[in-house]
């Protein structure tokens, strides 16, 4: 088992390296940083084109290497990793393939550069890897920095309302928890819709409307409690807003969480696919997040 990070040199995005360094050391495992260049032909000619290309995808490499290794050095000795080079014409299936071969515990990616700092954006390569994943898919925010010890202090799994769609999500994260000595908390995030025409329903329908459906979440979470699903003194909340922004802002997030969230039913089974709501949840999460395959 090993926390894959997927590098790109040069792009200044070394938050998932920070997120994939912080999941090993809690996991107590390895760290394999890896770099994807371009595939060479598989005919190479004598011409100068070639050796000019094999040239620029070994000055890629060792400039990555180079970047890593002088970034791990703010990293304990404890915290065993390695550099990887990965030729494939395609980054996401080059991840994906090394992820297999390793028994990775998790794939891990940062932000694309074209979002704000804290904010998480998805490029293709990481639009791929939610959609194919194998294996757990972590991505941190823009800029994101790691608590000082490196540690992870917290994990939020996010629970639909009701339903047991969620149960397979709080399983795999309480597993996870325990394997990381990290408290667990249940999150159900509900959104205000948009408002109804008030001479049919009435002004305050919405809100009575979404009060009910708090009430059944937190019953359905108290379940799990009881059910013994996740231990007895699990915090249970529910974050509310007129929109995911003000949902997540409604509930605290401490230095060194991370949020968990669970694949859509609609993919195949062991593989992660990211349904709308978990596209949401992504794109307004301040803490990074890890997608679990279904």
């Amino acid at each position: 088992m090993t926390i894959l990070v997927g590098y790109a040199p040069g792009t200044g995005g070394t938050g998932g390296v920070q997120l994939g360094a912080m999941l090993a050391e809690s996991l107590h495992t390895d760290l394999v940083v890896a770099t994807v260049v371009p595939r060479p032909w598989t005919t190479p000619s004598m011409g100068k084109v070639d050796a000019e290309f094999i040239e620029w995808t070994d000055r890629v490499t060792t400039t990555a290497e180079s970047e890593i290794a002088e970034y791990m050095q703010i990293y304990p000795p404890e915290l065993s990793w390695r550099f990887r080079r990965l030729d494939h014409r395609t980054t996401s299936a080059a991840l994906i393939d090394c992820a297999r071969e390793l028994s990775a515990d998790a794939l891990v990616i940062g932000s694309s550069g074209d979002g704000q700092l804290g904010q998480i954006v998805i490029g293709s390569t990481g639009d791929t890897l939610l959609h194919r994943s194998p294996v757990p898919v972590g991505i941190s925010p823009r800029g994101y920095r790691s608590p000082k010890d490196g540690q992870l202090t917290r994990v939020t799994a996010a629970v639909a309302g009701s339903g047991p769609e969620s149960l397979p999500v709080v399983q795999r994260a309480r597993g996870l928890c325990d394997r990381m000595d990290a408290p667990l908390r249940l999150a159900t995030f509900a959104v205000r819709g948009g408002a109804m025409y008030p001479p049919l329903v009435g002004l305050s329908t919405e809100d009575a409307v979404l009060d009910q459906w708090k009430e059944q979440s937190l019953a359905a979470q108290r379940q799990l409690l009881t059910d013994g699903v996740v231990p007895a003194d699990t915090t249970c909340v529910i974050a509310s807003g007129r929109g995911y922004r003000e949902a997540f802002d409604s509930i605290e997030w401490i230095e060194g969480e991370v949020l968990f969230v669970g694949s859509t039913r609609d993919g195949i089974l062991s593989q992660v696919f990211l349904g709308s709501r978990a596209t949401k949840l992504i794109r307004h999460s301040s803490v990074p997040v890890v997608v679990l395959p279904r």
